[in-house]
C-alpha cells in the first residue's frame, strides 16, 4: 500500500520521547536540543513589520537576495572565502537544507559516510533517498575524534558522501583542523561529496571552529548546512541554509522547492535581521552554555559509575552508563520513575555507538539544572 522508502524509514523522535514522562509530576526536560532563552526582539519586530509592510506574498525558491547575500558574507568571513548569493540557498531549518543535499547528490544504492554515534535527523534523509547509511566511529578514546584509517577503509566505490557534525550533537566534540584535512584528503582521493553540518558553530567553549570548507581543493565539494535555530532561539520558525558551489545549489534549490516551495517570507525577514543586528546576545547565551557545561560535568564526576568525554562545544554532553549494567534505554525509563528527570537515551536514538549513554542537554536554567543533576546522582547511587 506504502511505499518502500517510507516503511523501511524508522522515526525516532526526541520530541516523543516526551511521552515517558505523561503521569510524572515535576519532570525536569533534559532530552530536546533547544534553546530555553527567548527569541530576540529585534528579531521578532523584524518579522512584525515583514507583516506589515505586506511582504506576505511568494519569495524566490532560493530565498530572498538580502537574506542570501547577508549568509554569503557570514560564511566567506567564517571559511575564508569569496561566495555571493549564487552560493546559497534558504531552507526550512537545517533538516530542509541536509534533505535537499542528500536527494540531490546521493543514488538508490549509493553508501553515505556517517558518524557513529549520528544524529538520527540524518538517518532519514539518505534512508528517503535510498542511500545506504555507513557508521564510522567517532573514538570516545579519542575525544570522539574520527578514525582516519578506519574512514579510509569503510569508503568503497558506492561512496558519495560523508556527513560531518562540529560540533557535535550527540558526543559534543569538536573536530581540529588537523583532522578535517585528514579527512578532505580522502575525500578528494576517493572523489566523494562532504556535507559539513555546522549548525553548533558558534558554540565553542575550548579551541576554535574550523570547517572542512577551509581546506584548499574542499569548497567545490562541501555542502555547509546551518541553521538560524540554535544561536539565536529560532527552533520553531523554521529556517536555515546551504552553502555550496552554484552548481550544487542549483540542483538543491530543485529539491528545496518540490519539498516546500520557498521559506515563510516573513521568516526570512526575521533571519535577516538575526544576521544583521547586534550580536552581543549569541555570545551572552554562549557564555551561559558553557557554564551550565561546567555544572553538568562537576555533577557527573560526582558519581564514580558515570565516565565522560569533555565536550568542546553544542549543548550537550554524552556520559557513558556501561557501569551500571542496564541499557541506556532501561536507565532513561529508570531515570524517570525515580529521579523525575527526561534525558535521551544513547540507542537507539544515536546509532550502535550510543549504547550505554545518555545525552543530557543543558539546555534549561541553571538552578533548575542543578536540581536535575543532584536527582540523577541520588537515582544512580540507589542502583549501586
Amino acid at each position: 500500500m506504502f511505499a518502500e522508502r517510507v516503511l523501511k524509514y524508522k522515526k525516532h523522535s526526541l520530541i516523543d520521547l516526551a511521552k515517558l514522562a505523561e503521569g510524572f509530576e515535576d519532570v525536569i526536560y533534559l532530552n530536546v536540543g533547544e534553546p530555553d532563552f527567548k527569541t530576540p526582539k529585534h528579531v521578532l519586530d523584524a518579522a512584525k513589520e515583514a507583516m506589515e509592510k505586506g511582504y506576505t506574498k511568494y519569495t524566490p525558491d532560493e530565498g530572498i537576495s538580502e537574506l542570501r547575500e547577508a549568509i554569503a558574507e557570514r560564511e566567506s568571513r567564517k571559511i575564508k572565502t569569496e561566495l555571493t548569493k549564487e552560493n546559497v540557498l534558504v531552507t526550512a531549518g537545517s533538516t530542509g537544507a541536509v534533505f535537499a543535499a542528500i536527494m540531490s547528490l546521493v543514488n538508490p544504492g549509493e553508501e553515505v559516510l556517517i558518524q557513529d554515534p549520528w544524529y538520527p535527523g540524518h538517518i532519514r534523509s539518505i534512508t528517503l533517498a535510498g542511500g545506504k547509511s555507513i557508521g564510522v566511529s567517532q573514538v570516545e578514546e579519542k575525544n570522539y575524534s574520527i578514525d582516519l584509517d578506519e574512514l579510509n577503509e569503510k569508503v568503497t566505490k558506492k561512496t558519495k558522501l560523508l556527513i560531518l557534525i562540529s560540533p557535535n550533537n550527540p558526543t559534543g566534540a569538536v573536530l581540529n583542523y588537523k583532522t578535517l584535512k585528514g579527512i578532505a584528503e580522502i575525500a578528494m582521493d576517493s572523489n566523494f561529496y562532504v556535507l559539513s553540518d555546522e549548525v553548533y558553530d558558534r558554540f565553542v567553549y575550548d579551541g576554535e571552529f574550523r570547517s572542512i570548507a577551509e581546506v584548499p581543493g574542499m569548497e567545490e565539494r562541501t555542502i555547509i548546512v546551518n541553521s538560524f535555530s540554535k544561536a539565536y532561539c529560532m527552533t520553531g520558525l523554521r529556517i536555515g541554509y546551504a552553502v555550496s558551489s552554484k552548481q550544487i545549489i542549483k540542483e538543491m534549490a530543485k529539491v528545496a522547492c518540490a519539498a516546500s516551495l520557498s521559506v515563510t517570507s516573513i521568516i526570512q525577514y526575521a533571519a535577516l535581521a538575526a544576521l544583521k543586528g547586534p550580536q552581543s546576545y549569541v555570545e551572552e547565551i554562549v557564555k551561559e552554555y558553557d557554564e551550565r557545561r561546567k555544572l553538568v560535568m562537576r555533577k557527573l564526576k560526582e558519581i564514580p559509575e558515570v565516565s565522560f568525554v569533555e565536550p568542546k562545544g553544542a549543548f550537550y554532553v554524552f556520559p557513558n552508563m556501561e557501569k551500571l549494567g542496564i541499557s541506556s534505554k532501561e536507565l532513561v525509563e529508570y531515570l524517570i520513575r525515580e529521579a523525575r528527570v527526561l534525558v535521551s537515551p544513547g540507542y537507539p536514538f544515536f546509532g550502535p555507538g550510543g549504547k550505554h549513554h545518555i545525552r543530557i542537554s543543558y539546555t534549561v536554567p541553571r538552578d533548575k539544572l542543578e536540581t536535575a543533576m543532584e536527582r540523577i546522582k541520588q537515582a544512580i547511587e540507589k542502583l549501586s
